[in-house]
């Protein structure tokens, strides 16, 4: 309620729920069949029952009112439907009532339970609670509720504020029933006392400057008009500090400052006489600093004046008062020395806020689908039954599910998480956490640390990114990963309602299923999938992945060029089914038997070469149903004769550091060789270059993958460089250039320093380019022995350089081909 409110209505009968105080309003209208226009008269303000406002004029009832609005009011606030603690220790239960009689119910209650060490029972219904500053303990009770252990989702600022005077009205506006201002953050409210028989007034003062000195921050034209006639005590005023609520603020300020004008004396009339007292939050005196002018005395908290009479904006008269808090109550008393009329000026109040400071919380959800926040301190949060979010925030917090199907994130700081029962999922932040999954299927979930975590959940070691100085106890059965290369091991088991299951996310992550039925996903990047023993499901993502598969597995590579390698340590008769993908796959995906099985033993049911379909039984009874595989292959085949500064000689019979001679740098030194031997038939047939088609002396033989040298003024029209390479498999036109079935073949492969173009039996051709597709098309052995004379290329396949001359796709190099 505030001033220039409007007050309408007939004259009515109401009940009276309490007396709100003495005030006034100003009416127009008829009483007593006269009419009246803007009549000012006092009054008393009531708080009916039924929960309005009622005015009951001191002069009686009036007949008719055409208008009338409050002139002085009492300091009234309408419940806000908020239960609001005070800055003290409270005890929020259902028989607490706040300051404007607001108690929980069994709704969905909003409870602010302030600064202060308070205990807060919600009860029934979905609420809001905010504990605010403290050390507070909080029970949600039943219902869906939202519990912040602090007043604020993130922390504030203390503010500097101003209690002005011209907010209370205008210039001689009486304010003796009180006057409140919402400042910013605080609501400071003034009240005043009628201590002696001196007819006080309490008025606002606009056009009387008062004195400021050079630099502060004043409004000379903002003052309180404090007067009295007569001897002994005249008035007290009292100030308060209160939170606004929601601010984060406490409800004490410190940094207050402000000055009482024309504190002066004259001769047998008057003598001022002001006394500022401070008081904190629990009562206790606060110091205050009284700086007066020039011939007045202090005394104590007392000021004494010994000047003769002074202006308001005299300097010699006024009095800085000073208070570094903390204080939530401020008084002056305002006395008279003599007996004649007296009056000085309170200029406006400026004050800093205090934010609130967090404390250790203890907050329950109770039954319901609770969100719990510790924010800052070191809290204690239980989720109670049903799917709850709990986030301890800021400090070391202990986090526990309790029942359902919970999301516990432990924030910053060292934090112990407890799902308890159901499927429960820990948000693995930045802190040093430590994870109890309880029962049910739990997960950690990394995926927005920023940089790569590794978790080995068979020996609890957790390292990298967010996960570094985390720990496992029992419980954890899957990870989410980062958007980095991430390594991820699961445990051997499994369980009715609990597996490994791992989400690789972005990045080339390794991913390492070990026993049991496992659910792998590898995400985006380049990854390494093995899946051990066990029923896997595993899927590749999108990226260029190298999946090893073992019996029971269903395998889908998804797009990007992947190889899928059959682990002879995870077979054991039962099926495999895997699907290689056709998204994003310039090389193709690649089926590796190991040698597990000859090549009678598959069944194709689909021989397009570029979507090769079939089943194959291995010697274990091992059956697995492959679709949408295109196999890669970069070498010579044996018997192929390559260029040497000592002539042709037969490829198999080339060893590292033996010279060839190549097309752009001369003659080079080998630095590996490597081999491997299989099926000839199908996407494994080699490709026949019959004797000069390609400026070979003799009949070449190479793998599908393998490149040719194209020179021509075509290519440099199209591509924009006379010499360009060509995959053999598309260069096929079933005349000279043809792909033949055969029972065997045996690929070779030459490596230099560089990707070199050499000559084979006279033809310009590609040296081998162990790239990611390269790679992954060696045998383990091959790989490994690459590895130990290029260390550098097992982190980082990319590493070993570009191509000689670009590389054309298969539409790009039927261009160049004669029809």
């Amino acid at each position: 309620m505030d001033s220039a409110d409007g007050i309408g209505g007939p004259l009515i009968t109401f009940t009276t729920a309490s007396t709100l105080g003495a005030g006034s309003w100003t009416w127009s209208g008829t009483w007593n069949g006269q009419t009246f226009v803007n009549t000012f008269e006092p009054g008393v303000y009531f708080l009916g029952t039924d929960g309005f406002v009622y005015f009951v004029p001191d002069f009686g009832p009036v007949t008719t009112i055409t208008a009338a609005t409050v002139t002085t009011n009492p300091d009234f606030v309408a419940p806000d439907g908020i239960v609001t603690g005070t800055g003290g220790n409270d005890l929020i239960i259902s028989s607490f009532s706040d300051a404007d009689g607001t108690s929980p119910g069994t709704g969905a209650d909003q409870i602010r339970a302030g600064a202060g060490n308070d205990t807060v029972q919600a009860g029934a219904g979905n609420d809001t609670i905010r504990g605010g500053g403290g050390n507070d303990v909080i029970d949600g009770g039943s219902g869906d509720d939202v519990i912040h252990g602090d007043m604020t989702t993130s922390p504030v600022s203390a503010t500097t504020e101003v209690l002005d005077w011209t907010a209370g009205g205008p210039d001689g506006a009486n304010l003796a029933a009180g006057f409140t201002q919402d400042t910013g953050t605080m609501r400071v409210s003034v009240g005043f006392t009628n201590t002696g028989n001196n007819n006080p007034l309490f008025q606002i003062e606009t056009t009387d400057a008062t004195y400021v000195a050079p630099g502060e921050p004043f409004d000379p034209n903002s003052s309180l008009y404090l007067f009295g006639n007569g001897d002994g005590a005249s008035s007290t005023t009292t100030i308060d500090f209160a939170a606004e609520a929601g601010s984060g603020m406490s409800d004490a300020v410190q940094n207050v400052s402000f000055r009482i004008n024309d504190i002066d004396w004259g001769s047998g009339n008057h003598r001022d006489l002001v006394t500022v007292n401070a008081f904190d939050l629990n009562e206790n005196p606060v110091a205050v600093t009284i700086t007066p002018g020039a011939g007045d005395t202090v005394t104590g908290n007392t000021i004494r004046a010994n000047n003769l009479p002074d202006a308001p904006n005299s300097a010699s008269g006024s009095a800085l008062i000073q208070i570094t808090g903390p204080v939530s109550q401020i008084t002056i008393s305002y006395s008279n020395g003599l007996s004649g009329t007296q009056a000085i000026w309170v200029s406006d109040v400026h004050f800093t806020t205090i934010p609130q400071v967090a404390g250790d919380d203890t907050l329950s959800g109770g039954d319901g689908n609770d969100t719990i926040l510790g924010e800052d301190g070191n809290d204690s949060l239980s989720g109670g039954n049903d799917s709850d979010r709990l986030f301890g925030g800021a400090g070391n917090d202990t986090l526990n599910g309790d029942a359902g199907n919970d999301i516990l994130s432990g924030g910053t700081g060292t934090n112990q998480l407890f799902g308890g029962d159901g499927n429960d999922t820990f948000i693995g932040g930045a802190g040093a956490d430590a994870f109890d999954g309880g029962t049910g299927m739990d997960f950690i979930d990394y995926s927005a640390s920023g940089a790569s975590v590794s978790v080995d959940l068979s020996t609890g070691v957790l390292a990298g990114g967010d996960a570094a100085n985390d720990t496992v106890t029992i419980g954890i059965d899957g990870i989410i990963g980062s958007d980095w290369n991430d390594t991820l091991t699961g445990y051997d088991g499994q369980g009715a309602d609990w597996t490994n299951a791992f989400f690789g996310g972005a990045g080339d992550d390794l991913i390492d299923g070990r026993g049991g039925d496992d659910l792998l996903y590898g995400g985006d990047g380049d990854d390494t999938i093995i899946g051990g023993t066990g029923a896997d499901l595993i899927e590749g993502g999108a990226g260029d992945d190298l999946i090893l598969v073992g019996s029971g597995d269903t395998v889908s590579g998804g797009a990007g060029n992947d190889t899928f390698l059959l682990d002879a340590t995870a077979l054991g008769g039962g099926t495999i089914t895997i699907e290689g993908g056709e998204a994003d796959e310039p090389g193709g995906d690649t089926l590796d038997f190991g040698g597990l099985l000859d090549w009678e033993d598959v069944v194709y049911t689909n021989t397009d070469p570029n979507a090769l379909s079939g089943t194959a039984t291995l010697a274990d009874g091992t059956v697995v149903t492959f679709s949408n595989m295109e196999n890669v292959i970069i070498c010579f085949t044996a018997g192929t004769r390559i260029l040497t500064p000592r002539g042709p000689r037969p490829v198999e019979d080339l060893r590292p550091g033996d010279m060839v001679i190549t097309r752009d740098n001369g003659p080079q030194p080998l630095r590996w060789t490597g081999r491997r031997t299989v099926a000839g038939q199908g996407d494994f047939a080699p490709v026949r270059f019959e004797t000069g088609v390609f400026g070979n002396t003799r009949p070449l033989l190479v793998s599908p993958q393998h490149r040719m040298l194209h020179r021509s003024t075509m290519a440099a029209l199209y591509f924009n460089t006379p010499e360009v390479l060509l995959s053999a498999k598309h260069m096929v036109d079933g005349r000279g250039i043809t792909q033949t079935d055969c029972a065997s073949v045996t690929y070779l492969h030459l490596l230099f320093d560089r990707h070199e173009i050499i000559f084979a039996e006279g033809a310009a051709t590609e040296s081998f380019h162990p790239g990611h597709v390269g790679l992954k098309a060696l045998s383990d052995d091959s790989r490994e022995d690459l590895f130990r004379c290029f260390p550098a290329l097992r982190s980082d396949p990319g590493g070993y350089g570009d191509t000689a001359r670009t590389c054309l796709r298969k539409h790009e190099s039927r261009i160049l081909m004669p029809a």
